[in-house]
């Protein structure tokens, strides 16, 4: 009965966010047919400061690398624990997993993720530091 109560909630929740995009659309729609909309204009190079458009690149390297890093983060930790424990067939790394293989515990979910994240922060500090010395030496 709970799970019906749920199910119904996200459908009026979608729902109703359908509609509103529905009727906003509309609106600019009516809107943009009236000519009272201002026109787009596109970012110029100074309008945001510096330090902005680093902390934005910082963020765009450091969200993009981290799935990455967490595939490879994760194949490091199957193939340490693989060796680790004599190439046990129940520990063989991912492509070979199978039902009975041994499952990571949450723990160690959490460091692969923490590693990972750490990985995706120390790659795009290298870049901020790239790009530092090189506008540094302009």
């Amino acid at each position: 009965m709970r799970r019906f109560f749920v199910l119904m909630l996200v459908c009026f929740a979608v729902t109703m966010t359908m509609a509103a995009q529905g009727t906003a659309s509309t609106t600019a729609s009516a809107a943009a047919a009236t000519g009272s909309l201002p026109d787009a204009k596109a970012y110029s190079a100074d309008e945001f400061p510096p330090w902005m458009n680093s902390t934005r690149r910082f963020e765009i390297i450091t969200l993009g690398v981290f799935p990455f890093a967490l595939f490879y983060t994760r194949a490091a930790f199957d193939l340490y624990r693989f060796v680790d424990n004599n190439f046990e067939g129940s520990y063989a790394p991912w492509p070979f997993k199978n039902e009975l293989s041994y499952k990571p515990t949450d723990d160690e979910q959490i460091r692969s993720l923490l590693v990972a994240g750490g990985l995706a922060v120390l790659f795009a500090s290298g870049d901020a530091l790239i790009q530092y010395l090189q506008n540094r030496n302009r």
